[in-house]
């Protein structure tokens, strides 16, 4: 079972409209969905035909929707129920343009928390593999996630981390590690205080591997856009490439990526068919108009036309 943890999810809500008139109506069409990072994640490894549990918290009458948003999705959930109304995120599609609004969430008490914890640890027991996704809510210090991986990787669990910010610098400082983490090339820019670029890969090496925070963690994959990823692994570097696509809607492509990733971590796979596994989901989802779905019918041509090579 793949353990996907969503610590603030929020029911996304999609508003279309033509153009959008300041200080007036406006009729929109609406779509909503079970959303944050981690559920994302559950949705494609459900695609991916994975026995997933998804698990976080949950408060209120939005969070008893966010359930019934999971179950019309086939996601299997277990979360902690708390006293704070679970949060709803707006994206306003208009005029080619995408205006979001984002609520910070509810607050989390010590006992909640304590509750999840209590909750993490048995799901935890049963499980092969498990991602730590997204922003962490008010209330949750920014230590939990490193508390997480602790108790993952204490049960001989994988655990794979998709965060930033003080959270991510609380894991990195921890002297457990995740299995995986995959910052963006600006973020690991930001952390390490350099101004590398895609064509500057060979010091981008050399610094992770002299920085202590980075030592121990299996697979550091560091994602650079248009020019594919590179994967730091078992003393090997490996560059990924996607083939270009006609992108429909490219939000949610990360969370994709890590649930490929999770996918064939899980399943035992090579070091090459994880990143293959993982660059697949991340573009079939950016086909997708659906955030966290994939277009499965060309898993075989996109899955084939991933290119990796050594470095």
């Amino acid at each position: 079972m793949i353990l996907t943890v969503t610590m603030n999810p929020s029911i996304d809500t999609r508003y279309t409209v033509d153009h959008l008139v300041i200080d007036d109506v406006n009729r929109v069409t609406a779509a909503k969905t079970a959303g944050g990072k981690g559920l994302n994640v559950s949705r494609v490894l459900v695609q991916l035909g994975d026995d997933v549990v998804a698990t976080g918290l949950l408060g209120g009458h939005s969070g008893a929707y966010l359930g019934d948003l999971m179950d019309a999705d086939g996601i299997p959930h277990r979360f902690t129920p708390i006293a704070g109304e679970s949060r709803t995120c707006i994206a306003l599609l208009h005029d080619g343009n995408q205006t979001e609004l984002l609520e910070s969430g509810p607050t989390v008490s010590a006992e909640e928390l304590g509750a999840f914890m209590d909750n993490y640890r048995d799901l935890v027991a049963g499980a092969s593999c498990v991602t730590l996704s997204g922003s962490l809510p008010k209330g949750v210090p920014a230590g939990c996630y490193a508390d997480l991986v602790r108790i993952a990787r204490e049960a001989g669990v994988p655990v794979l981390l998709d965060t930033s910010g003080a959270a991510l610098d609380a894991a990195l400082a921890s002297d457990v590690k995740p299995t995986l983490v995959k910052p963006n090339l600006t973020e690991v820019n930001g952390l390490l205080g350099t101004s590398f670029s895609p064509d500057d890969l060979d010091e981008l090496r050399a610094t992770l591997a002299a920085d202590e925070r980075f030592a121990g963690i299996d697979w550091v994959v560091v994602s650079m856009g248009a020019a594919g990823s590179v994967a730091f692994h078992d003393g090997r570097t490996l560059r990924a490439r996607a083939p270009r696509i006609d992108a429909v809607n490219a939000t949610g492509s990360g969370d994709s990526t890590i649930a490929g990733f999770a996918h064939a971590i899980a399943a035992g796979s090579d070091a090459e068919e994880v990143l293959r596994c993982g660059n697949t989901c991340g573009t079939l989802n950016a086909m997708d108009p659906q955030t966290g779905h994939l277009v499965m019918e060309s898993w075989d041509e996109i899955h084939g036309a991933v290119e990796i090579s050594e470095l």
